[in-house]
């Protein structure tokens, strides 16, 4: 029996071969994540999780008050970190966004980041372009790190009630102006007093970060500290 299961998985294997979902190469036998070891070893993992002063925090100073900031990866265009967020976004491999988030949540774990945060808010996407895609990749991220952390996830309280056109080719003032008056927070919601912890795949400029801490500080006066994926260099 075992020969016959053995020779049925390679004959699915060999159909459907366990693809990188990076590369898109075949991975090895025995590698339980979506992502090749060659990707994996490749990765441009940042020191955020250690070092307090660090590029994304820069990008709130003097704007926005934020606690602690930090991103798991550094993005330049054309590189691996692109592909794999382009393939998160836009080819449908929901499985990166769950293996990109139990990375963070082992790293903040190890590092103590995830100290006092009390709630894990996704960055939200418009209902339109949600049911599009169908999923939301930042949420994605934060389900595995809110279940990695034991924290709860607030997909409810922070709403993007605006459809906005693509940031990717905008300056940072073009971006601000994009985005403005995009969020809203839910009715009712009572944030003073909790320390939350915003969500999101990619900080280029940071303006859509600022929006949505804005806009959390002007609801309640919640402490925030933010998490992204990757950070552009």
């Amino acid at each position: 029996m075992s020969k016959i299961l053995s020779t049925l998985r390679g004959m699915y294997e060999l159909l459907y071969p366990r693809l990188c979902m990076c590369c898109l190469e075949e991975k090895t036998a025995g590698n339980n994540t979506v992502f090749c070891l060659r990707c994996h070893s490749s990765f441009p993992f940042t020191d955020h999780f250690t070092n307090a002063d660090n590029l994304l925090m820069h990008h709130f100073y003097g704007r926005v008050k934020v606690v602690k900031a930090a991103s798991l990866m550094y993005f330049n265009q054309g590189s691996l970190v692109q592909q794999l967020l382009h393939n998160l976004k836009y080819k449908g491999m929901k499985a990166i966004g769950t293996d990109l988030g139990a990375m963070a949540a082992e790293r903040m774990l190890h590092s103590g980041f995830y100290t006092q945060i009390t709630g894990i808010v996704p960055v939200p996407m418009h209902v339109v372009k949600k049911k599009q895609r169908g999923y939301n990749q930042s949420e994605v991220i934060a389900q595995k790190i809110s279940e990695g952390l034991n924290i709860p996830l607030l997909t409810e309280v922070l709403i993007k009630n605006k459809s906005t056109v693509t940031q990717t080719h905008k300056g940072r003032q073009d971006r601000l102006e994009n985005i403005k008056g995009s969020f809203t927070c839910r009715k009712n919601e009572n944030l003073s007093g909790q320390h939350l912890l915003l969500i999101d795949d990619v900080a280029t400029t940071g303006a859509t970060l600022e929006a949505c801490i804005q806009t959390l500080q002007d609801a309640g006066n919640p402490d925030i500290s933010v998490f992204t994926v990757a950070i552009a260099e």
